[in-house]
């Protein structure tokens, strides 16, 4: 981690003299000392907890020097942001964003849309305006923004495309935004390599071919979804990423959340699609201020997270509606209640309530990264979406360094810690391949030189002839396709492969012992599926999961993947056979 009084800013004097020209200001925003994931030095927040010192995006003085976002446009597809609030208005693009139910420019929720905060908060971390006087700052406080409201009006695959890229608001948007996921989000993927096709093509044609730089929430069901999960999840994580289709595809960059701690946020999704990290911290709440409304029994019930660090950012105007409110009565939810110091318009710190200080979840670590990658387009704005990719993962920090893998009792691995692959990159399927730096992310984006063409080895499979058998950790079922004349740096790796074990679709649903590796040639292994998550569907049997653990590494040669049984005892009859595998391998 860095240390408070280390700053980093390793820019080049030429760059830092060119950019920076003009851009001494009075740091004016009232809540920007709150907002710890932009600077952190251990300083009191909202919530019962200080932050570790040195747990923030790595901005350090790029804001000084005016490395802000400028000119580079954001859309953010979510629930609609209000436009016209006064800490985000000035960086909205007049007539870019999009009403899905209207037809109109103004996304803004309505009033019986009152709760729909979501995307407000989403679009102030990004890009709320900085130095004007008021309340907070963005990520990238002078990125353009653009709004797109499918979460308010049905969430179609259709309003996701015209947000991605046939929409004429969406043609000039460099960075898009994903805040959103599957309710349920456990489901094996069923897509086909045409309808892969069909959205990855088009999503690296945007920008005029460097591609847009879409950036992926991972989900929230490390444990949030436990109403369908059994105990036995809490240590590998319920949900995966890998069940969410959108996370598996080349152009996305999936983001994990970090807490105020440094360590994985209690909800995070984990999961081999990840990439990197951003922040997203805990929930905020704080008992002092609880312990005035509810009863020493009801704070009882609340685990310790609740009362942690959660980023604060923009919110609907006024006291009536949003996450900031006056408090309701009669009570019926936790958010009825003034939840911290910031809350209702009794509030010393700000009593405007177009704030909020409990925005959490990958939905909040996704702008950070989002807002990251705006002023490293910014800086080079000739970067791919291939490039950005690269470097945020080439960037970032590694954090929880000790985190252990998860075994059993006679050591069977059922889910990694941190795994360094055959070309020395650090990756886990907590984190990704860690924390994103935005001084280390930027300085590299400077000048750098393009990955060049894609190689892209295309689907190859085998299919079983007698299929094998899925025995137990000693002997798994596996299944070997060579790559031949493959990249020489590998990118990224998209596998499937078909089995007849059942998994089961019903409730009370049950995690799985099964185990799902992929070997690469170089032998680093990377688990997809770890034992004790809870993959729904008739068999394990899945089309489309990113493996993201090889980066640098050849992609010539054996890759072999492995499924084996940890319930399975020995000389046991096996519960069924894996019949295919495919994998695709992208790289340069």
């Amino acid at each position: 981690m860095r240390q408070l009084f280390a700053k980093r800013t390793i820019l080049s004097i030429a760059t830092l003299a060119a950019l920076s020209a003009g851009a001494a200001q009075a740091q004016t925003d009232p809540l920007y000392r709150y907002q710890w994931h932009l600077m952190n030095y251990g300083q009191a927040v909202i919530g019962d907890t200080r932050p570790t010192s040195g747990v923030d995006l790595g901005i350090d003085d790029l804001h000084d020097y005016n490395i802000r976002g400028t000119g580079v446009v954001v859309g953010v597809l979510d629930q609609g942001a209000e436009i016209a609030h006064p800490d985000l208005a000035a960086n909205v693009v007049p007539n870019g964003s999009w009403n899905f139910n209207n037809n109109s420019h103004d996304p803004t929720p309505s009033a019986a849309q009152g709760g729909n905060a979501h995307g407000t908060a989403v679009t102030g971390i990004i890009g709320a305006v900085g130095w004007n006087g008021i309340g907070v700052r963005g990520v990238a406080p002078n990125a353009r923004l653009k709004s797109f409201n499918f979460l308010d009006a049905g969430g179609s695959f259709a309003q996701v495309q015209y947000a991605w890229w046939n929409g004429p608001e969406s043609k000039d948007v460099a960075v898009s935004n994903n805040s959103w996921g599957d309710t349920t989000p456990l489901f094996l993927t069923t897509v086909s390599e045409n309808e892969i096709a069909a959205w990855e093509n088009p999503m690296s044609a945007t920008r005029g071919g460097l591609g847009t730089v879409y950036v992926k929430a991972a989900g929230n069901g490390f444990n949030s979804v436990a109403s369908y999960c059994p105990a036995s999840s809490a240590q590998v994580g319920c949900s995966q990423s890998v069940f969410v289709r959108e996370s598996n595809f080349f152009n996305i960059v999936t983001v994990a959340a970090v807490n105020a701690a440094g360590k994985r946020s209690s909800y995070s999704t984990p999961g081999a699609s990840l990439w990197v990290s951003g922040l997203g911290g805990e929930y905020g709440w704080e008992r002092a201020i609880l312990s005035t409304q509810a009863t020493p029994a009801q704070l009882a019930t609340q685990p310790a997270v609740r009362f942690d660090p959660a980023i604060m950012t923009t919110d609907l105007s006024g006291c009536a509606r949003g996450y900031n409110t006056n408090r309701v009565q009669p009570v019926q939810f936790w958010s009825d209640f003034d939840l911290n110091r910031l809350e209702s318009n009794q509030s010393a710190i700000d009593s405007s309530c177009n704030y909020a200080a409990t925005m959490n979840g990958t939905s909040a670590a996704s702008p950070t990264v989002s807002g990251v990658v705006a002023l490293m387009l910014q800086v080079n704005p000739k970067l791919s979406f291939r490039d950005v990719k690269y470097i945020l993962a080439t960037t970032a920090r590694q954090i929880d360094p000790t985190q252990a893998a998860v075994t059993n009792a006679d050591g069977t691995v059922l889910a990694a810690g941190w795994t360094t692959n055959a070309a020395g990159r650090a990756f886990s399927n907590w984190y990704g391949y860690g924390l994103v730096d935005a001084t280390l992310a930027v300085n590299r984006a400077i000048g750098f030189k393009s990955l060049g063409p894609l190689v892209d080895s295309g689907w190859q499979r085998v299919q079983l002839e007698t299929p094998q058998a899925i025995g137990n950790a000693a002997a798994p079922a596996r299944a070997t396709v060579r790559i031949d004349n493959g990249a020489r740096r590998v990118e990224a790796v998209q596998i499937g492969l078909a089995s007849s074990y059942p998994v089961g679709n019903t409730t009370p649903l049950k995690s799985t012992p099964l185990v799902v590796t992929l070997v690469s040639p170089s032998g680093t292994r990377a688990i997809v599926v770890p034992a004790g998550s809870v993959p729904v569907g008739a068999t394990m049997t899945f089309d489309l999961a990113a493996v993201n653990a090889y980066l640098d590494e050849p992609a010539s040669g054996d890759w072999t993947v492995e499924v084996a049984d940890t319930s399975l005892a020995a000389g046991t009859a096996a519960k069924g056979n894996l019949s295919s595998f495919k994998i695709r391998v992208l790289g340069h």
